[in-house]
């Protein structure tokens, strides 16, 4: 289980190297976790091209086990909300989660 973890943190290093070149965009929103837990939650994104897929990572707070969730995922951008599944870590039980997001996208921006 570390062993994974391990590959995703690393993964997401990886990729954040790589996604320092774009313009990144914000979002916040709710999330619901597989297994039947709801959430809020912050994501940044790889760019700010609306109608796109981008990488995000983030976090959530969620309600029912009340812990922090660490997340990485894929989202579908638009100019003013985003659409996201992401693998998270759930702080208080110790296991990674799946999880589908709905929320509102800032600082979009189409490319001339």
């Amino acid at each position: 289980m570390k062993r994974v973890f391990a590959v995703g943190l690393l993964g997401a290093a990886l990729i954040g190297g790589s996604a320092a070149q774009a313009d990144p965009s914000f979002g916040v929103g709710l999330t619901y976790t597989f297994g039947g837990d709801w959430g809020v939650g912050v994501r940044m994104f790889h760019d700010d091209e609306p109608e796109s897929a981008v990488l995000a990572i983030g976090a959530d707070y969620k309600f029912g086990s009340q812990a922090f969730r660490p997340t990485v995922g894929a989202a579908y951008l638009d100019e003013d909300f985003y659409l996201d599944f992401s693998l998270g870590y759930d702080t208080r039980i110790q296991a990674l989660d799946y999880g589908v997001g709905l929320g509102a996208a800032f600082e979009t921006e189409p490319k001339p």
